[in-house]
């Protein structure tokens, strides 16, 4: 059994896999809407992750901040 194995990933080690995650799906030309809904997302992130994602400079400027903020709202719902 590896250290891998027994300790689990840091909120930031899992946050930055979310962000490769999100910005790998908008370059296909998801809506990041429906990135945010993927259960990849999902399983990874709590509340407060979301924004930490969304504040994320790389994926602000591969969405664009309208985006950013109409996400923000919906996340808020």
């Amino acid at each position: 059994m590896s250290e891998q194995d027994i300790i689990p990933p840091s909120p930031q080690h899992r946050d930055a896999e979310v962000v490769q995650h999100v910005l790998r799906e908008v370059g296909t030309g998801r809506p990041l809407h429906d990135v945010m809904e993927d259960s990849y997302v999902v399983e990874r992130l709590d509340e407060g992750s979301h924004d930490r994602v969304l504040d994320h400079p790389e994926v602000t400027e591969a969405v664009g901040a309208d985006i950013i903020a109409e996400m923000r709202r919906l996340l808020d719902n």
